[in-house]
């Protein structure tokens, strides 16, 4: 398992910008897709069309951060309509992008996605086979997903995997899972809590211990810098919520 040269190159120049101007600015970036407009029939009539042209990306949606690394995940993107338009407009505009899914729709919509050194199709497996089913209650939910790995693979896609660790979450199944999909030729693996591991000691040890299982000091790098976007994610979303409730915050009329 490599990890990607050209996401190397891009997470070091973001680094050294970093230096030169006296910031540290996130790295990797939680964008919704509830930051992107509804799209029109005619752009949900462009995503199966390879020649179609880039759809235009609103410039709020970039123009917060400068992050080389987008995360697009939250509410399954493979439910949007769109999202093969958008993560190609946005690799065009420069940026890394990653697609958390739950990878159970992936091998029918592949052929919507451009392939693209920047684009990372990120399946969400946090158990095997058998836990994993029952875990989604949907019976061949683990195969769906095989499955789509093996279609982005053939299609020429970076694929990775992310897995989540909480409470539940054995390092011996994660390490078995991580050899099985070892055979497929995954590019890497993600390791994560989603920010809950700052608040549970019992988990950030887990945390470590299932992220050394990851055998790459660069994917475990950036399963790090993942987790400080889910923090970031977190501290923004609580200060939000702090200052609604401030003194002379507006409120909905009786």
């Amino acid at each position: 398992m490599k990890f990607p040269l050209r996401l190397s190159l891009s997470l070091l120049r973001s680094r050294i910008a970093g230096v030169f101007n006296g910031s540290r600015a996130a790295a990797i970036h939680q964008l919704s897709l509830s930051e992107f407009a509804q799209p029109s029939e005619q752009e949900i009539a462009a995503e199966s069309d390879p020649h179609a042209a880039l759809m235009r990306i609103p410039a709020n949606v970039l123009a917060g951060t400068s992050a080389p690394v987008l995360w697009l995940g939250g509410e399954e993107p493979l439910e949007n309509p769109v999202i093969g338009r958008i993560a190609a407009a946005l690799n065009a505009a420069g940026r890394n992008v990653f697609v958390h899914t739950s990878g159970l729709r992936l091998r029918q919509r592949i052929h919507e996605f451009r392939p693209s050194e920047r684009l990372f199709l990120t399946l969400e497996l946090a158990s095997r086979e058998d836990a994993r089913d029952r875990a989604t209650g949907r019976p061949g939910s683990f195969r769906r997903a095989v499955e789509g790995i093996r279609a982005a693979k053939l299609s020429g896609f970076h694929v990775c995997i992310h897995v989540t660790v909480g409470a539940t979450t054995e390092p011996c199944e994660i390490g078995e899972l991580f050899d099985s999909l070892d055979r497929h030729d995954v590019d890497g693996f993600i390791v994560s809590s989603g920010g809950q591991a700052a608040t549970e000691p019992t988990a950030s040890d887990k945390l470590e211990e299932i992220r050394s299982l990851v055998r790459c000091s660069r994917w475990e790098n950036f399963s790090k810098m993942l987790e400080n976007s889910y923090l970031k994610q977190k501290a923004a979303r609580e200060r939000i919520r702090i200052a609604s409730q401030q003194p002379g915050a507006c409120q909905e009329s009786a």
